[in-house]
């Protein structure tokens, strides 16, 4: 593992919407005794069964909350373990990237907040917009540019019923908004040529002003939060700037339910400053995918590229 070690790279966390049940088999014995573990605090925490929801679905009969916050509580708390998986093998981040929810992550893995602080955090967003989340949604549409989606929401939606949310590489976008014009935006790009274009799997309208609705209750949760400086840097996935402190990472928290991304921007950004090496702290690839082609040349390793070295150099 030495020639990953040295090298400077920065660590990519994860948003939300993937089902990682799939992925299990991708952490060994040891580090699924860890999962269970956190299972266990997890359920100390927030109150709910994640190791029931992960390796015994079928007791499952009267779920507290629906499926999609139990896989963002798994998403969370898998990404943790894998963070100090590339660790204890030598590999550290000189900068982190937190793809929307992937901030909180990052933010307990850099030490900035407990592990637990960061499972109130999930729970209280998924309640704090619920009384508004029957009415709004979010799409991705892969094969269109910036400017086309711009053109589409421009032309065939409502005035402010939808946002773009993140500009994930030149043609992968993400929108924000009312449902129905969502679908209506999402109908018209394929139409258009677009080669994907499809619900996320979400009621909510993150990175769009509808997030706006509601959200003192998570602002207050980060006032009454308990926030230390990281240990390692966190570039901004809107601003594109560094940041570090602790008021500043509380204003990244806030900034991040309501405000669109620029992870194309941050990607780049980073290169521009030498580190074009990139780690993705996750069970998928997901960030792998729409990260690699902004820039050819970059590096990208995953969790299972990962575990194949390690198998390799531990039978050598």
């Amino acid at each position: 593992m030495n020639k990953l070690s040295n090298k400077k790279r920065a660590f990519l966390f994860q948003g939300v919407g993937a089902d990682y049940r799939d992925f299990l088999d991708r952490f060994d014995e040891e580090q699924l005794g860890t999962l269970k573990q956190y299972c266990s605090t997890v359920n100390e925490e927030i109150g709910i069964d994640l190791y029931v929801y992960l390796f015994k679905p079928h007791d499952m009969e009267h779920m507290e909350y629906d499926k999609m916050f139990y896989d963002w509580i798994a998403i969370y708390t898998c990404d943790y373990i894998v963070y100090q998986q590339y660790v204890d093998s030598g590999i550290k981040p000189a900068m982190m990237v937190g793809y929307s929810m992937g901030l909180i992550t990052a933010m307990a893995c850099g030490k900035s907040i407990s592990f637990a602080a960061g499972l109130r955090m999930l729970e209280t967003i998924y309640e704090y917009p619920k009384g508004y989340a029957d009415s709004c949604s979010m799409g991705v549409i892969v094969g269109k540019t910036y400017c086309e989606i711009r053109d589409i929401i421009a032309n065939y939606s409502t005035d402010y019923d939808v946002y773009i949310a993140s500009e994930n590489n030149d043609t992968c976008l993400v929108i924000s908004g009312i449902k129905d014009s969502v679908h209506q935006v999402l109908k018209i790009a394929e139409q258009e040529g677009a080669i994907k274009a499809s619900f996320i799997n979400t009621p909510y309208a993150f990175h769009s002003p509808y997030a706006a609705r509601g959200i003192d209750m998570f602002v207050n949760l980060v006032e009454e939060t308990p926030i230390s400086n990281g240990e390692i840097p966190i570039l901004s996935v809107f601003t594109q700037t560094v940041i570090q402190s602790a008021s500043d990472l509380k204003n990244e928290l806030i900034k991040n339910m309501a405000s669109p991304m620029n992870w194309n921007s941050s990607i780049l950004k980073l290169g521009e400053w030498g580190i074009d090496s990139f780690i993705e702290v996750s069970l998928d690839d997901s960030l792998t995918k729409i990260s690699r082609i902004i820039n050819l040349d970059y590096e990208f390793l995953t969790y299972k590229k990962f575990m194949r070295l390690k198998s390799a150099l531990s039978a050598m």
